[in-house]
C-alpha cells in the first residue's frame, strides 16, 4: 500500500496530461495586453508582465500576490477529471508566472483514502469527510486553498487572473485524467518491479563500456549491394578466419566461454528461465545472449586456477606464446582468449608485468567469472529451441526491440564460441546506414511487404527458406495479442510447423515480434572433401538473414590471378579445382583436386551467395 503513495512532480511529467494541459493553455490565454514578452529562451507561450501600478506594483501584485515565489499543492486522484481540471489551471499559471509553482501529488484511486486522510491530520483541515473525493490544494506553508472548483475561482481566476477553463464535461479533462492513471500505474510497477528491461540493458550496456568489457567487432570494409529491389549489406574482416580457427582450437572439446560478471543484464522469461548477458565483441549495440538458466553458472578464482593447472599438467608445454594453450587463467587474464569481455590491465602493471617486476597497484581479491557452456544440438538434440526460448525471446524483443537470431547446427565441425551458439537479440537499428536511414535493418521494406502479400518466402533468397508471418491463435482477445506469451506461442508454433518439412536438418533462423525466416542448412560431414570450402566459408551468422552478412575477406588466386572466373563449369562462387577443371571422380589427382578450394572475389558483393552456400538444396 505505501508503495502507491508515490509522487509524481511536475519535473517528471513531461509528457501526457502536462502536454496536453499547455497546448490547451496555449489555445486559451490571453493575449499580451501591449505588454512585451519577458524572459529569455523560446516559448510556445507568451509570458507577460502586468503593467506596474504607481510605486512599482503590478495590477496582481496590488491582490496580495507577493513578489516572491508562489507554490502550491495539488493534491487528487489520477483518475479524477476534477484534478485534470485543477492541473490544467495551475499549468496555465505556470505559463504565464515564472514564479509561480505546482507539486502535484497524484494518487492511486486505492491509495487516494489513506493520503488525504493523513494530510487533514498533519496540517489540521477540518470540515472534509474522511470519504472526501479531492481534488485538494493548499499552500506549500500550509494555508488551505480548498477544492478544485474555490481553487480555479480564488487563485486562477481573482488572484492571477486566468481565464476560466472549460467545464468539468470537457472530454479533454478525461483524456488527461487517462493519462495520468496510466503515469501513476507506470510508476508503482517501476517501484515494486524495478525498471523496465529497457533501462537495466541500457545502463548495464553503458556501464561495460566504461569498464572495457565490450569491444565491438572490427572489419576492414562495410559493402553495400541491391538485388531484387532490396538493399543487402556485406561486412567483411580480414581476421575473421584466424578468429575461427583459434575457436576451433580452444572450443574443440566443447569447453565453456568464461564472460565478466559486468556483463550480465539479468534474469528473463517463465519463472527466469534465462539470463540475458551483452556480447562481449558485439555486431551492433546492445547485442544480447539468452542463455538458459541450466546453462549459465558463477565460477570461482580458484576453479578456474585447477582447471588451468589440470590442462597444464595434461598438455606439453608449447615452446612460444602464440602456441600457449587457451587454458582459463585468474592470475593472468592479459593472456586468456577463452575469457571474453573482460577489462584490460591498466598499463603501468602490463608495462612492469613485462619487465618482471611486481605490479605497483595492490592485487584485488579473487575474481568470479560467468561460464556459459556451448548449446550444441549435434551432441544433444534436445537443445532445439523450446517454447521457454521462444518467451525469454519475446520478453526481450518487445521491452528493447530487435531481431531475435539462433543456429542450430547438426554437422560440420564448429567454428563458433559458445555465446555464438545460444540465443542472440539484435536491438535496432541495425544496419551500418547511420541515424539519417529510415530502416531498422537492411530488408524491413522486403519483409513488410511479404507480410502485406502473403508471401511465404522472400524473392532476395534464391535458394531453399520459409517466410512466416506470427499470428496469435484464432480468438485471441485483442488486448492480448501483443503480450510476449501470446507472440511466444505463435512463433513457437510457426517454428515447429516449418520444421515438419525438414526433419534433423541443421537451419538458421531470425525472428521478430511480426515474422519469422528459417533456412535450412546441409553442413557437410567432417574430412569430407567439402568440409574444405566450410573451412573458409562457413554459414554466416543469422544476422545474415535480416540483410547483414559477416563474411572473412577473399584473396584472389588461380584462375583469377590469371584473368580467368571461378565458376565458368559450375556457375558456383564457392567450388574446387576438380569441379573448375572437369577432374574426373576416381582418377588419381581427383581426391587432392577435390579438396583445394576456390573461392570468386566476387562473392564478397553477392550477399544472398554467401548466405546459400550452405542452403539446403
Amino acid at each position: 500500500q505505501a508503495s502507491k503513495n508515490s509522487t509524481v512532480g511536475a519535473g517528471g511529467r513531461n509528457a501526457g496530461g502536462a502536454h496536453l494541459a499547455r497546448q490547451r493553455a496555449e489555445r486559451l490565454l490571453p493575449s499580451p495586453p501591449g505588454g512585451l514578452p519577458c524572459g529569455t529562451g523560446p516559448s510556445p507561450l507568451w509570458r507577460w508582465r502586468r503593467p506596474r501600478r504607481p510605486g512599482g506594483t503590478s495590477a496582481a501584485e496590488g491582490k496580495g500576490t507577493p513578489r516572491s515565489m508562489a507554490s502550491y499543492i495539488i493534491a487528487g486522484r489520477a483518475d479524477d477529471p476534477s484534478f485534470a481540471r485543477a492541473e490544467f489551471a495551475a499549468k496555465q499559471i505556470e505559463a504565464s508566472c515564472p514564479n509561480v509553482f505546482f507539486r502535484y501529488e497524484m494518487k492511486h484511486p486505492d491509495a487516494w483514502k489513506e493520503f488525504i486522510c493523513s494530510v487533514f491530520r498533519q496540517y489540521d483541515f477540518h470540515g472534509y469527510p474522511e470519504d472526501f473525493a479531492g481534488p485538494l490544494i493548499w499552500t506549500h506553508e500550509g494555508e488551505l486553498v480548498g477544492s478544485g472548483a474555490e481553487f480555479v475561482q480564488k487563485v486562477c481566476i481573482e488572484k492571477f487572473g486566468i481565464r476560466d477553463p472549460p467545464s468539468m464535461s470537457d472530454p479533454l479533462f478525461k483524456q488527461i485524467a487517462a493519462d495520468n492513471l496510466k503515469q501513476v500505474r507506470l510508476q508503482l510497477h517501476r517501484e515494486q518491479n524495478g525498471p523496465p528491461f529497457a533501462e537495466k540493458c541500457e545502463a548495464a550496456c553503458v556501464r561495460a563500456h566504461a569498464a572495457g568489457l565490450i569491444e565491438p567487432a572490427k572489419f576492414d570494409e562495410r559493402r553495400r549491394s541491391v538485388a531484387c529491389g532490396a538493399s543487402l549489406e556485406v561486412w567483411v574482416s580480414s581476421g575473421l578466419e584466424a578468429e575461427r580457427n583459434a575457436i576451433r582450437e580452444a572450443h574443440n572439446e566443447g569447453q565453456p566461454a568464461l564472460i565478466e560478471p559486468g556483463l550480465k543484464v539479468g534474469h528473463i522469461g517463465q519463472e527466469l528461465s534465462h539470463v540475458v548477458a551483452l556480447h562481449p565483441r558485439p555486431l551492433s549495440r546492445k547485442q544480447l545472449v539468452l542463455v538458459p538458466q541450466r546453462h549459465f553458472r558463477e565460477v570461482g578464482a580458484s576453479e578456474i586456477a585447477n582447471a588451468a593447472a589440470t590442462q597444464n599438467e595434461t598438455e606439453p608445454e608449447k615452446t612460444t606464446s602464440q602456441e600457449r594453450p587457451a587454458v582459463p587463467d585468474a592470475t593472468d587474464t592479459s593472456a586468456n582468449p577463452e575469457v571474453v569481455g573482460q577489462a584490460a590491465a591498466p598499463p603501468e602493471e602490463a608495462a612492469a608485468a613485462a619487465e618482471g617486476a611486481e605490479p605497483t597497484s595492490t592485487a584485488g581479491p579473487p575474481k568470479m567469472m560467468l561460464e556459459v557452456p556451448p548449446r550444441s544440438v549435434r551432441s544433444e538434440p534436445n537443445e532445439d529451441l523450446a517454447l521457454s526460448d521462444f518467451v525469454a525471446s519475446m520478453e526481450v524483443l518487445c521491452g528493447v526491440g530487435g531481431v531475435a537470431t539462433w543456429m542450430g547446427l547438426r554437422g560440420g565441425s564448429e567454428y563458433r564460441g559458445p555465446l555464438d551458439m545460444h540465443l542472440q537479440v539484435l536491438p535496432f537499428p541495425l544496419h551500418s546506414q547511420g541515424e539519417a536511414c529510415p530502416l531498422r535493418y537492411p530488408l524491413e521494406l522486403l519483409c513488410e511487404a511479404a507480410l502485406r502479400d502473403g508471401a511465404d518466402a522472400l524473392k532476395v533468397f534464391p535458394f531453399r527458406h520459409a517466410f512466416c508471418p506470427i499470428i496469435p491463435a484464432e480468438g485471441t482477445p485483442e488486448e492480448k495479442k501483443k503480450q510476449p506469451k501470446v507472440l511466444a506461442q505463435a512463433a513457437s508454433d510457426a517454428y515447429e510447423a516449418v520444421k515438419l518439412h525438414h526433419p534433423g536438418s541443421s537451419c538458421a533462423i531470425a525472428f521478430t515480434t511480426a515474422w519469422l525466416l528459417f533456412v535450412p542448412l546441409a553442413p557437410p560431414e567432417e574430412g569430407s572433401a567439402p568440409h574444405e570450402a566450410w573451412l573458409k566459408m562457413p554459414p554466416p551468422p543469422p544476422a545474415a538473414l535480416c540483410g547483414i552478412v559477416v563474411a572473412p575477406t577473399v584473396a584472389r588466386g588461380f584462375p583469377e590471378t590469371a584473368g580467368m572466373e571461378v565458376g565458368l563449369q559450375t556457375g558456383k562462387l564457392v567450388s574446387t579445382r576438380a569441379a573448375e577443371e572437369g577432374i574426373p571422380e576416381g582418377t588419381p589427382e581427383f581426391e587432392a583436386a577435390s579438396r583445394e578450394v576456390r573461392i570468386a572475389t566476387k562473392i564478397l558483393d553477392c550477399p544472398a551467395e554467401i548466405i546459400g552456400v550452405w542452403a539446403k538444396t
